[in-house]
């Protein structure tokens, strides 16, 4: 078994302290709920000023007294190292004859260029590297730079992007250069995203992504789920499910910056040409990658479910708590600020809410002389207004909406400090990140065993992980890659018996099961199905009547039928109630 990924939080807490906050009536509902999201202010998550809050007069005067000059000098230097590096990779990716240096790119890039700039990188949890050697898997990290997948370099040199086509000159450009894979044979380099696209140009990214986890090499597939960069300060943004539906190996991956310069490294109000230039001036930066353990969809797990299983983990190891709000809110909240131009895409879904309120408010329902009627009135032909009756008993007494204690208690939430909203925010992400890793299914195991053999096997034969220009170092290992399939597939076979997997519906599915094989049992006994209606017909049309063991061996199959009837009609009434569940859901 792999070594467990450890929690490494920002936020320190004592065993005493933790388990206090735990008996907090907010956290207590929330852990009750299985619903770790607090909603902290959207504003929280980004930075608007360069300076960082709250302001230390003293410590910028000194920094910036005593660093400028040497800050200046160093900038125009890194610039003329990182601008010569950047053309001479792209003036050779267009040359045929030399375009195969390309391959060099990255390892110069990560261990020269980057410490030239002062951007330095670590990795920790090497070993779940390892995962792309025995199955399909996708690398999934938090969002916190413009560069990001530029640095994910530090960890792999080759590897499918999945990213905005809004920024798609800027992409090309990496791949020319060779910091980004070019499209070949096998599959694409980078796949373009569109936020607003059409359904064909969402089944076109659909497909290229299938078509990428169908590669024969071990090519890892690079996403970040969140849809939008933020400070990586206070909290992780919702993780987007449609690449947790895939039913691929999953490795989370946290990403974090240690800058302890009185300035932050990303600014909602500045771009990233702007962002680059700070880290030109600053004395280093430090970009920490963290790969934790590996993680699969579990039978019956919703893909949003998944997705948040895994963005707990991510947070709770970076010390961060979990929010609900996806890149739209970041964009409109540019927009409103005046960052971004308006662009009423983004505002679509809240006009429409608009209007399904209004039309809620005109649908109304209020009482009359003990009859319901509905707000919403209509013209008769003579002009007048005439209220719609609803088909309401006039006996029927309209309760009173009960009070949620959940929305008190987030009030009171709301009420507190910001900082005791984001200790909030992490003492449930720890705790649902801890329920994630206690609750790792028998198949993970298989995973983590495989992957444990296959990294033996290369340390033995003396391969590495990765090797500048060599494909072959990529291929998944088929031996290993074949048991682990045979033994996750034997292990489904044996989850699935009894056809349910909803949770909560094990115990009805055991008690049918059970009523199969007893009528299973009968009908090898007796090959007569009869009702006990026929029984009685039969008994009445006898002349001389039915002997006691005719009788006996009559109603024993009458019982065998009622039992099978008894049990189609369990099944049918399994169906109409996951339908039913499945109906609230999407409601939902």
């Amino acid at each position: 078994m792999v070594r467990r990924a450890k929690f490494q939080t920002k936020i320190d807490f004592k065993s005493d302290d933790l388990e206090e906050m735990k008996q907090n009536e907010f956290i207590a509902q929330r852990i009750a709920n299985d619903n770790p999201v607090v909603d902290l202010p959207i504003e929280k998550v980004f930075a608007f000023n360069r300076f960082k809050r709250p302001l230390n007069i003293l410590w910028i005067i000194t920094f910036f007294t005593l660093w400028t000059p040497f800050g200046i000098v160093l900038f125009f230097i890194r610039l003329s190292i990182l601008i010569t590096f950047l053309l001479f990779f792209y003036i050779a990716g267009g040359i045929p004859k030399v375009k195969n240096v390309r391959k060099y790119a990255p390892p110069v890039f990560i261990n020269v260029i980057c410490p030239l700039m002062g951007v330095f990188h670590s990795v920790r949890g090497g070993e779940f590297r390892n995962a792309v050697f025995v199955d399909k898997t996708i690398f999934v990290c938090n969002h916190i730079s413009n560069f990001d997948p530029i640095w994910f370099n530090s960890i792999f040199y080759d590897f499918t992007l999945l990213c905005a086509g809004d920024y798609d000159w800027f992409w090309e450009a990496m791949k020319r250069i060779g910091l980004l894979n070019v499209d070949d044979q096998n599959g694409k380099g980078c796949i373009y995203t569109n936020y607003f696209g059409s359904k064909e140009e969402r089944e076109e990214v659909r497909t290229s992504i299938e078509e990428d986890m169908a590669r024969s090499d071990a090519r890892p597939f690079l996403i970040y789920p969140e849809g939008c960069v933020t400070s990586g300060h206070s909290s992780v943004m919702q993780y987007q499910q449609f690449v947790f539906s895939l039913d691929k190996v999953i490795v989370p991956m946290c990403l974090s910056v240690y800058n302890p310069w009185p300035y932050e490294h990303y600014t909602l109000s500045a771009g990233a040409k702007h962002h680059l230039m700070w880290y030109l001036f600053s004395p280093f930066i430090i970009f920490k990658h963290a790969l934790l353990e590996p993680q699969k969809i579990r039978v019956g797990e919703k893909p949003r479910d998944f997705a948040l299983r895994v963005q707990c983990m991510t947070a709770a190891h970076l010390g961060l708590g979990v929010i609900k709000m996806n890149w739209k809110q970041k964009d409109r909240l540019a927009q409103a600020l005046g960052f971004v131009p308006y662009d009423p895409n983004y505002w679509s879904r809240r006009e429409s809410m608009d209007n399904f309120k209004e039309a809620l408010f005109n649908r109304q329902v209020i009482l009359k002389d003990g009859i319901a009627y509905s707000t919403k009135t209509e013209r008769t032909f003579a002009g007048e207004d005439k209220e719609e009756e609803l088909k309401i008993p006039k006996n029927k007494v309209v309760p009173a909406k009960p009070e949620n204690p959940s929305m008190k208690s987030l009030q009171t939430m709301r009420e507190l400090p910001l900082e005791e909203q984001e200790k909030h925010g992490v003492v449930l992400a720890r705790e649902f990140a801890a329920r994630a890793h206690a609750e790792r299914e028998e198949e993970m195991k298989i995973f983590d065993e495989t992957m444990k053999k296959v990294a033996e096997e290369r340390k033995r034969k003396g391969g590495s992980i990765r090797r500048v220009g060599e494909k072959g170092s990529g291929f998944v290992d088929q031996n290993a890659n074949a048991e682990m399939v045979n033994k996750v597939n034997n292990l489904r076979r044996r989850s699935s018996v009894g056809g349910v997997q909803a949770p909560e519906l094990k115990v009805f599915a055991k008690e049918v099961q059970e009523k199969g094989e007893f009528v299973q049992e009968k009908r090898r006994k007796s090959s007569i199905a009869m009702s006990q209606q026929q029984v009685e017909v039969l008994s009445s049309k006898s002349p001389g009547g039915i002997s006691e063991e005719g009788m006996k061996a009559l109603q024993e199959a009458a019982a065998v039928a009622q039992a099978e009837q008894d049990y189609l009609e369990e099944q049918k009434r399994l169906r109409e109630e996951r339908k039913q569940a499945e109906k609230v859901e999407e409601n939902v």
